[in-house]
């Protein structure tokens, strides 16, 4: 009996240490599976970064624009004429003073209006005189009266013909017929510049004579007065009247009423009263024409209509010049426009309006903000090439920019803030469509198509067809990794991490959108 207890525990004891060992071999094969599963996962992600850079999608902005060049050009210049025919006395300003409104550049001579001051004023103690007699005799014949009451109501019609025709101001056709001038003008001074540029180029070749190319230059230059004296017509039309002109005529038209209102009296009764008014009239009269010849005395004082810059002095001392001769140029350099050249093909893009960056090769870093002004209706040929001015108004200018620099315009047409955005490494063709490659929880990559909004060249809008946070992968140079349907095919043959299934990968469906990058919504 004692032996065979003894085989039992020896036996019980073995099973127990069976079982131990098997757990032991359970425990180490699932700690193994594991280890693969783990050390497989990370061959999976290390081999996933070594043929991809992944890059989130995330929000941002996207600018579309037209680049163009330019040049900075004065906002207004102004030709500073005499209003009287006189001659240059004194010159007060030099090219590159910078002038104020109402300062004084030159002086005419003062002779011949001093001696019409001194006439006036003679005039007036002659009517003043009468007018004193008048207080005591006044006998006026009814045919007298009849002819002065006629010749008064002439007179007062005149002048106010003259008044509605001051504050009336040119008339439209003849508006119209200056603005088509100026055009013609333009046009003239476009092609009499090609032809001289053409000739230039023909003279150095040795194809023209010397003679042949001053003649081109004279008919340059010729077109370019032609067309200052026609827009200074046109700015005469388009001018509103002068004041001390308006207010003449005004004075005019009162004193013709009172000349009439006095011819009538006369007429109505012959009397010392009428007399009288006649001899005040007179007096008025004569006091309107010394006014008028002081405020002459005042004109012969050449100033600046206009706070700026003297770019040009065309006055010279002793010269007899009149309202028709151009004696100073000022230049408003404070405001600037940018005239930039922009092709035929961009030019439907550009509207007035829109903002503008202004940068010059000179201030390198600086970007000057800006606004279309204005679009030319009519292109030019510049080495074969239509192009078409856009005006660019610099509006945050601080005196940094010169005129005459050459400027780099980069028009804003388009622009779109806080949307998805996706380099456009990102981006591949797949069966005809626009897709980015994203990489499964197991970092497997496969396709999504993508629906697209503008792009900038660099960064492109994404409409639909991935999220924000989402992560594509960008195939890293040299990988050989496919970008077409073949290469695709052959990728995952040699690379299991590349889950292509023939027929296309396409997690859900997404509304067609277009393949190709656009600016165009």
């Amino acid at each position: 009996m004692r032996g065979k207890g003894t085989v039992n525990a020896g036996n019980k004891k073995r099973q127990w240490w069976m079982l131990l060992v098997i757990l032991a071999v359970c425990a180490v094969a699932v700690a193994g599976y594991g280890l693969s599963k783990s050390i497989s996962e990370r061959r999976k992600t290390a081999a996933s970064e070594d043929l991809y850079q992944l890059v989130p999608v995330g929000h941002g902005s996207v600018t579309l624009k037209i680049t163009s060049s330019g040049t900075v050009k004065p906002g207004s210049v102004y030709q500073v004429t005499p209003k009287l025919n006189s001659t240059i006395n004194d010159i007060f300003v030099k090219p590159g003073d910078i002038v104020r409104k109402g300062q004084l550049l030159a002086t005419l001579d003062k002779t011949d209006v001093l001696e019409r001051l001194q006439e006036a004023k003679d005039n007036l103690a002659i009517a003043e005189a009468k007018l004193q007699e008048a207080e005591s005799q006044a006998d006026l014949a009814p045919v007298q009266a009849r002819l002065q009451v006629e010749q008064a109501r002439v007179n007062l019609l005149n002048a106010e013909a003259k008044l509605a025709q001051l504050k009336e101001g040119a008339k439209p056709q003849d508006i119209d017929q200056a603005k088509t001038q100026v055009r013609q003008a333009q046009l003239s001074c476009e092609n009499a510049e090609n032809e001289y540029n053409r000739y230039k180029i023909l003279f150095e070749q040795g194809a023209v004579t010397r003679q042949q190319l001053e003649n081109a230059e004279n008919k340059h230059l010729t077109a370019i007065e032609s067309l200052k004296a026609l827009e200074q017509k046109l700015d005469l039309l388009l001018a509103e009247p002068d004041p001390a002109e308006l207010a003449a005529a005004e004075a005019s038209v009162a004193q013709a009423g009172t000349n009439l209102q006095v011819a009538e009296a006369n007429e109505a009764s012959l009397n010392t009263r009428q007399q009288l008014l006649t001899a005040k009239a007179q007096v008025a009269q004569a006091r309107n024409a010394a006014s008028a010849a002081e405020r002459n005395v005042i004109l012969t004082n050449v100033v600046s209509p206009v706070d700026g810059t003297i770019t040009e002095v065309i006055a010279q001392p002793g010269l007899t010049v009149g309202p028709s001769n151009t004696l100073f140029v000022v230049t408003d350099l404070k405001h600037l426009n940018v005239i930039a050249n922009v092709d035929e093909t961009d030019v439907h893009s550009v509207k007035a309006g829109q903002a503008a960056n202004v940068k010059v090769e000179s201030i390198p870093g600086r970007v000057f903000k800006g606004v279309i002004e204005s679009v030319a209706e009519q292109g030019k040929v510049i080495s074969s090439v239509v192009y078409f001015e856009v005006t660019v108004k610099v509006t945050d200018d601080s005196g940094a920019l010169k005129a005459g620099m050459t400027a780099d315009v980069d028009i804003i047409t388009d622009e779109r803030s806080d949307v998805l955005i996706i380099p456009n490494s990102a981006l591949e063709n797949f069966r005809g469509f626009t897709a980015a490659r994203v990489l499964n929880e197991n970092g497997e990559p496969f396709f999504k198509r993508v629906e697209l909004g503008i792009s900038d060249g660099t960064i492109t809008e994404v409409i639909s067809g991935l999220e924000a946070g989402e992560m594509v992968a960008i195939p890293h140079p040299g990988t050989g990794v496919a970008r077409t349907t073949s290469d695709r095919i052959q990728e995952g043959a040699r690379n299991p991490m590349m889950q292509f299934i023939p027929g296309g990968v396409m997690p859900g469906p997404v509304e067609p959108g277009r393949s190709r990058f656009s600016g165009e919504r």
